[in-house]
């Protein structure tokens, strides 16, 4: 830039260009700063950024609370018939259980109730016939039993009426009952359980084999309008597990099936916990064998192929076929929202013969119990 001289110095219009042209430079040094400080940040913005950053990924990975859970416990078959009955009316109706209540503490605690509770009905022509007069249905509630399944080869020894009077005699002590009812629409209605805000449905069915004196299961078949048990089946199961997953957080199946006094399942037991598994149940319990089966985990769903005894008054041919130690068990499961079974344990008991009812077991006793059912 020239600046124009008069005079021998400088004009007015010169320094009036002068005083512009060095406002304009210090304009562009000042936009060359700051962009300088917007393209290339310094140490203490840059550790500023990356603090910001590293709180906000940790706050995105930091692991969620602890998933809800709900406790299980279950046990195998409850009869409080025959000597049974002779105990309670002796002792009180608490006597079946007295010395293992305190075992069973699960959120939702669950067993096989083997016979009917009716001072009713007619023995149906069968080899077998049970019946607990309905006053003693307390006995459940002092063993802390709030769910049972009457899906078995027992509920109607005494008929409809039988079947009947037991489910009024449950509803009068506020125990839940799945797999008989009134109808077919009513066994296989699933009895829910909610715990904290988590729905734990339970479905219960019986297939049981023929027995020797000609009785067989499907006689006892519910009808649209007429009362009896839910039979079990793969394709029944399966679709009533994946209607139980649409309306609760976990889906328990008991079936009462197998052959008795045998220590392994059978083909239809195999068959039908793998329908239940399939479809999405998280456990199958079984029941019939009065003998402990095995327990296999598979994933995040379990199966208790059977529980055996529970409360129960032995006759000769259970002596005879049942060896000692007559061990049972009291099966712990936690259910774990969106995890299923997320842990399970065995509380060994043994039925003591000569007082129809269970006790904890010995350490001898407790290892033979896990011997029978492995973990």
């Amino acid at each position: 830039m020239q600046m124009r001289r008069e005079g021998g110095g400088i004009t007015a219009a010169g320094r009036r260009a002068f005083v512009a042209a060095l406002v304009a430079l210090l304009l562009v040094l000042v936009a060359s700063g700051c962009a300088s400080r917007a393209g290339a940040p310094d140490a203490a913005s840059t550790a500023r950024t990356e603090g910001a950053a590293s709180a906000s990924t940790a706050q995105a990975t930091a692991p969620s609370p602890a998933a809800p859970s709900v406790t299980l416990d279950a046990v195998g078959d409850v009869s409080l018939a025959r000597g049974v009955v002779d105990t309670m009316q002796a002792y009180g109706a608490a006597y079946p259980f007295a010395l293992v209540a305190p075992l069973i503490d699960g959120d939702v605690n669950l067993a096989n109730l083997e016979g009917p509770l009716t001072d009713g009905g007619t023995p149906w022509a069968k080899g077998y016939n049970f019946r607990t007069p309905p006053r003693f249905a307390g006995a459940l509630n002092a063993g802390r039993v709030g769910v049972v399944t009457i899906a078995n080869n027992h509920v109607m020894d005494y008929g409809a009426t039988g079947l009947l009077d037991t489910v009024a005699a449950l509803d009068a002590v506020g125990v839940l009952h799945t797999g008989a009812g009134a109808n077919a629409r009513a066994a296989r209605q699933p009895a829910v359980v909610e715990v904290r805000g988590l729905r734990v449905a339970i479905l219960g069915y019986v297939t049981t084999p023929d027995e020797a004196g000609g009785f067989t299961i499907g006689e006892w078949r519910a009808g649209a309008d007429s009362p009896g048990v839910a039979i079990g089946a793969a394709d029944g199961i399966a679709a009533d597990v994946a209607a139980a997953r649409r309306l609760a957080d976990f889906v328990v199946v008991a079936v009462h099936a197998g052959d008795e006094y045998r220590w392994a399942p059978n083909a239809t037991q195999r068959a039908l916990a793998e329908a239940a598994l399939a479809a999405g149940a998280d456990a199958y319990i079984g029941a019939h064998a009065h003998v402990p089966q095995p327990i296999e985990r598979r994933g995040r769903q379990i199966i208790a192929w059977g529980l055996g005894n529970f409360v129960f008054a032995l006759d000769n041919l259970d002596l005879a076929n049942i060896p000692q130690p007559r061990v049972s068990m009291v099966l712990k499961l936690t259910l774990t929202k969106g995890l299923g079974v997320t842990s399970y344990d065995v509380v060994p008991v043994t039925l003591d013969a000569s007082e129809s009812r269970p006790r904890p077991a010995t350490a001898a006793e407790a290892a033979a119990l896990r011997a029978m059912v492995g973990g």
